[in-house]
């Protein structure tokens, strides 16, 4: 058999290393083999040996090994001990090589065809190959060899290689193949001294050939023996591997590059000529699905350009299809008459298409998107082609799913961008709205515009901390005077200790601010205050510190009292602002979860926002709802349980009072507005408004009258452990009278309902209100 060698440049490499077809290195294996009498094939091995070595000239390199026709009983030996009878010449890929070399003495038909396209030279390269990749993987594998023939290093020997080449006469088609080279046979001969290299220096490092070819020539090695190729065909499992990595590395921006090579890969999974694969996401926005125009242009059955009402008319007809057969739809052979039950199978014959299959991708319960399979061959797409393309069918449907993922977090990004962080009842309204906006042309493109729900009822509640400005403003003045006092103290000690007149001066500073504080201070007292501690105190003590060691214990005394970034004493602000925080969390905490629990009769937006306490806005109406009629028993149950809510929320926060450093009460307090108002979302608070003069006069109640006064007395209405309720006409008064009768049964309301006239307001008048006392026990 002729020696199949290439004539190429690209193997210049091979020189570098001596390399000769010796049987040696196989009839040592086969001696060891044959020694072993408990195996049945001994005895052969055995009449092996003898017949090679009847021929000592085969156990040494073997000259002019151009033509190996001489040896053909001796090859055809080593064949059958090869390769087991099974081996098929014209299915399988092997063949018997010169070491390092691509000279090939034994080959398979197919082998041929692969690697000399039937010709009488190898190709240096197969087509699909990366030269570059063939000579690093070729030294790699030798300098393995090296390491463990010559000095028994246990590398990570690994003599198989995966490639992906074009099959010769397959018009593209590709393949992905596993190269092994066996080595087993091969002997490496040292001339002279054998190079001293180190275990770890080489192989506990990162492999590098660059650094081996330095410290190991090639020139004092020979290679003798023979290799044995063997390439299997490992397309399904490389074409997983592929599939697998391209969904990990889809992102933003290269989604339709990454389903362009995703159907390319399944094209390769199923190995058939003429057939083109396109994948098309479905993406389900608000409950209902959409076309994703740019990524279906290139698809056979909705890809009709410059035409989008066709497209929509086409894909909604698809939808009508799949919500009702969710089998894969195939036509072997496409026709007018077998496209008639097929509406949106119109254009398949236009288009060329012969052949068809379409098959959805489903994920628990819903449409990811489909696969189309399409070939200009009559029959060549058939159930067979479906049934090697389903390993693929796990990995589309990742794909699938986290392409959708992408387009929601854009649609996502839109929504922050151009709004805010929006609550499920109202966020479907901004998901169309930034939808639309995606898919305009971005020349087209213009502000969203406003986003408004008309005729919605409004509901406000506020709990508000009684007198927390007055508390405020006397943990200020505690701390303030109790620094001074602290002040003095340390003066009349630095007096005691150094002589400066200075401190005589400040100390009757010091004294006039505490006399002031006692008084009462305004708030000019407490700037200048403030100023005293901060520029003239501060830099003073900090000064007699660093120079007066002696001043050191009573100055350090000063300042591990004072805060060490402010300079001030705070622990009755602190006190106050926990005493504070701790109300608005649990009242924030109970809110929390009722905003949840209220979505479940109607959805309604629901907002609050901190003042010294805790303010919300709820609004319900048919215009937040685009799935579910609204009737006013909806607007009744909220209302009662804003009035429920509101006396929970003063029983727990008496119930708090023993637990604070400052006793803080609460009041509560419901505005009543019986008519429908408009509210749209404004994109520079981000947060919704009302719309419309008339309406205007409720977000004037709204904000004034948290310190209204009752008419005559000039209390104020709102008061600790009651709920006050704020309303303008009779039948509101006559609607809540039926929740409080309600409560007090219930024993969350006690038996006193006041029914009061309330000031007049700047620019709203005839303002009453209902004021019940809570239950506390």
């Amino acid at each position: 058999m002729k020696v199949l060698s290439a004539n190429s440049d690209v193997m210049k490499e091979e020189a570098l290393i001596d390399s000769h077809i010796s049987f040696g290195p196989y009839i040592r294996f086969l001696k060891e083999k044959a020694a072993n009498k408990s195996d049945a094939r001994s005895a052969y091995y055995g009449q092996i040996v003898k017949q090679f070595e009847n021929n000592p000239a085969l156990l040494g390199p073997i000259a002019g090994a151009d033509d190996l026709s001489a040896y053909q009983e001796y090859i055809d030996l080593i064949i059958a001990t090869i390769f087991p009878v099974t081996t098929d010449m014209d299915k399988d890929i092997y063949g018997i090589g010169v070491p390092h070399k691509f000279a090939i003495f034994y080959y398979s038909d197919l082998f041929r065809k692969l690697f000399t396209g039937n010709g009488d030279k190898l190709m240096a390269v197969p087509e699909g190959i990366s030269p570059a990749k063939v000579k690093k993987d070729k030294l790699e594998w030798l300098y393995k060899l090296l390491l463990e023939k010559v000095y028994g290093f246990p590398v990570e020997y690994r003599n198989d290689i995966i490639h992906h080449i074009t099959l010769p006469d397959s018009n593209g088609l590709k393949k992905y193949v596993k190269i092994q080279v066996d080595p087993r046979f091969v002997d490496v001969k040292v001339k002279g001294e054998v190079p001293d290299i180190s275990y770890d220096h080489i192989c506990k490092k990162e492999f590098c050939v660059d650094m081996l070819q330095e410290m190991l020539p090639l020139d004092k090695f020979s290679l003798e023996g023979f290799v044995i190729w063997t390439i299997q065909d490992v397309t399904k499992d490389e074409v997983q591997n592929s599939m697998k990595n391209l969904i990990l590395d889809m992102h933003r921006g290269n989604e339709q590059q990454t389903y362009r090579r995703m159907e390319e890969e399944v094209k390769s999974l199923m190995q058939k000529e003429d057939i083109s694969v396109h994948i098309v996401p479905i993406p389900k926005i608000n409950g209902r699905y959409v076309l994703e125009c740019d990524l279906c242009e290139n698809g056979v059955m909705l890809g009709v350009i410059n035409n989008e009402k066709q497209q929509q008319q086409l894909f909604q007809q698809l939808i009508q299809y799949l919500m009702q057969q969710r089998q894969p739809l195939l036509i072997p052979e496409v026709t007018e008459a077998s496209l008639h039950a097929y509406p949106f199978l119109k254009y398949l014959l236009l288009k060329g298409i012969r052949s068809y299959v379409m098959a959805p991708v489903w994920h628990e319960d819903q449409l990811l998107g489909i696969v189309e399979v399409a070939s200009s061959t009559p029959g060549r797409v058939s159930g067979e082609t479906i049934g090697a393309a389903m390993p693929a069918y796990p990995l589309v449907s990742m794909l699938l799913s986290r392409g959708l993922d992408i387009m929601n977090s854009r649609i996502t990004e839109v929504i922050k961008e151009q709004f805010t962080a929006l609550q499920p009842a109202v966020e479907w309204k901004f998901t169309d709205a930034a939808w639309h906006y995606l898919h305009t042309p971005k020349k087209d493109r213009k502000d969203i515009g406003n986003i408004a729900f008309e005729d919605v009822y409004p509901l406000y509640g506020a709990v508000d901390i009684r007198n927390s400005s007055t508390e405020r403003s006397n943990a200020i003045h505690e701390d303030l005077r109790e620094q001074l006092v602290l002040i003095g103290e340390t003066l009349d000690h630095i007096g005691k200790t150094i002589y400066l007149p200075l401190l005589e001066e400040l100390k009757f500073k010091n004294d006039e601010l505490i006399t002031g504080i006692t008084s009462g201070m305004l708030s000019e007292d407490e700037l200048k205050t403030n100023n005293y501690l901060d520029e003239e105190i501060g830099p003073l003590f900090r000064h007699l510190h660093e120079s007066h060691p002696s001043l050191q214990p009573e100055l350090e005394r000063y300042f591990s009292l004072v805060d060490k970034t402010e300079g001030h004493i705070q622990h009755h602000r602190q006190e106050y602002e926990d005493s504070l925080a701790r109300i608005n969390s649990e009242i924030n905490k109970y809110l929390d979860k009722e905003k949840d629990n209220i979505q479940h009769s109607f959805p309604c937006y629901f907002e609050k926002y901190r003042t010294d306490g805790v303010e919300y806005n709820i609004y319900i109406g048919q215009s937040i709802s685009r799935d579910r009629k609204f009737d006013n028993l909806y607007l009744r149950n909220l209302r009662l349980w804003q009035l429920t809510s509101m006396a929970e929320i003063a029983r727990m926060t008496n119930s708090l009072i023993p637990e604070l450093k400052v006793p803080l009460q609460t009041t509560q307090l419901i505005l009543i507005h019986s008519n429908p108002i408009d509210i749209s979302f404004r994109q520079d608070e981000r947060r919704f408004d009302v719309e419309g003069a008339y309406n205007i006069r409720y977000e004037i109640i709204k904000k004034r009258i948290d310190k209204v006064r009752i008419r005559q007395t000039g209390k104020r209405l709102t008061q600790p452990g009651t709920v006050s309720i704020v309303y303008s006409y009779a039948r509101e008064m006559e609607e809540y009278l039926k929740y409080i009768t309600f409560l007090q049964n219930k024993g969350l309301l006690s038996s006193d309902v006041e029914m009061l006239d309330l000031e007049d307001l700047q620019g709203v008048s005839g303002l009453r209100a209902l004021r019940v006392k809570v239950n506390m026990e």
